[in-house]
């Protein structure tokens, strides 16, 4: 009976570990980055190329819709 119980926490206390493992690093992956390091550097150019390529983009739109009426 002891072995028995032995096996079940065993596979209680792995499930759990991964579990709080994945949990922990699905919160810690959305965490913006520290100011001034290579990976803040990289996500501020991205996402300013990304507000600059969509601030053209809606530019011609309103420039299309504007023409239309």
């Amino acid at each position: 009976m002891n072995g028995v119980f032995n096996f079940v926490r065993f596979v209680t206390y792995s499930i759990a570990g991964v579990a709080i493992r994945k949990s922990w690093n699905w919160l810690t992956a959305d965490v913006d980055p520290i100011p001034g390091t290579k990976e803040f550097n990289k996500e501020f150019f991205e996402t300013e190329a990304k507000y600059k390529r969509l601030k053209i983009k809606k530019g011609e739109y309103d420039e299309a819709n504007r023409k239309s009426r």
